[in-house]
């Protein structure tokens, strides 16, 4: 059978490369091509490749895998019109969007820029990732509400979501249909969002108009960029805080696209394929200044910043593109910074029972 792998999923390129009765093509995107892959019976890729009729038609394709939570790359309808079996992350990465959001907001409790308790967080979108950081706040007592205009308990307007004090962006990116989210955000809402509001982004960078990008943003938290393929580098400089669209970039979070992938795999050509066993648990000790802190913020924010600090993520970003300009290098770093997630930590100490399930709901292992 033939397999193609994008060269950077190399933990897939590894299991079919010792295997038997396997023969793989591992290729960069750029030579992810019909050409190049018209004998493949499966294949296995990532966002930054297109799944359509120009990649597909007339190749001896029938299962494609895509190892992203996101779908707005993909052609349904062709897949579906051409009969090719089509497995994707949804929801794979989840939690390591939690996390990032969760960092974020530490960071933003330490340095005082947002009142524990008494500042209100204003979700966009209500799926997995906006549903369970809801959850969280929720357990905590953080006032929050979230707009979705596709799902009727959602009953908040955009502008009530837009007059919190901080804004999460956690929608699946579109053009069309009945409530596009195509610069969602856009010169309308600018200025009342660049002078009070902090602005977290995890979704996509078209979800925003251009002038977010191009300004000094001292509130802003930017994870995703337009056009990532062929970025204009000098807007990371801009917000408080950038990263390389690694928001969903942990261990974790790769080994469940991988194993729903041969999970799909298997099930559709009858193989019986195993992914080796993840990473070790870490014990970690928590002293009773974790139980302190969490009465003072509601959740482990220095904890989680020991853990996950996105300004690390930030700093690496800015560091990585001061003398680099090009748009392989954004995927290289990316790839480059996946990171342990909550779940590969398991903590003991003195906690009661609701910081307990506090912690649990963040992820961590008791």
């Amino acid at each position: 059978m033939n397999i193609v792998v994008d060269k950077d999923l190399q933990e897939l390129s590894c299991i079919f490369d010792n295997l038997e009765n396997f023969n793989l093509l591992s290729l960069s995107p750029e030579d992810i091509k019909r050409e190049n892959i018209k004998l493949t019976d499966a294949i296995f890729l990532r966002s930054v490749t297109k799944i359509d009729a120009h990649l597909l038609k007339n190749t001896n394709v029938k299962f494609v895998a895509s190892l992203t939570s996101g779908e707005d790359h993909i052609d349904h309808a062709m897949l579906e019109d051409a009969a090719i079996s089509l497995s994707t992350g949804k929801g794979g990465n989840t939690s390591a969007v939690v996390e990032y959001f969760f960092s974020a907001l530490s960071i933003l409790l330490i340095e005082k820029k947002i009142i524990p308790y008494k500042s209100k967080i204003g979700i966009i979108g209500y799926g997995r990732i906006g549903k369970k950081i809801k959850s969280i706040l929720d357990l905590i007592e953080f006032p929050n509400t979230v707009y979705d205009p596709y799902l009727p308990e959602c009953t908040s307007s955009l502008e009530d979501v837009l007059d919190c004090d901080l804004i999460s962006l956690h929608c699946s990116y579109s053009m069309n249909g009945k409530y596009p989210s195509h610069h969602l955000l856009n010169k309308s809402h600018f200025n009342k969002i660049e002078e009070k509001k902090y602005l977290i982004n995890t979704s996509r960078g078209e979800v925003l108009s251009d002038e977010y990008f191009q300004t000094k943003g001292e509130k802003f938290i930017f994870d995703v960029w337009p056009k990532e393929n062929d970025m204009d580098f000098t807007i990371i400089q801009k917000p408080f805080i950038a990263t390389p669209h690694t928001a969903g970039k942990s261990i974790s979070a790769e080994n469940n696209f991988s194993r729903n992938a041969i999970k799909d795999f298997n099930s559709f050509f009858g193989q019986k394929i195993e992914l080796p066993k993840s990473d070790a648990i870490e014990d970690l000790k928590i002293d009773k200044s974790i139980a302190e802190e969490m009465k003072v913020f509601g959740i482990p924010a220095a904890l989680i910043l020991k853990i996950y600090n996105i300004k690390e993520d930030d700093l690496s970003f800015k560091k990585f593109f001061e003398s680099r300009q090009v748009s392989e290098s954004f995927q290289d770093l990316r790839i480059s910074l996946k990171r342990k997630g909550f779940d590969n930590y398991r903590l003991s100490g003195e906690l009661n029972s609701k910081s307990k399930a506090i912690i649990e709901l963040l992820g961590f292992r008791l």
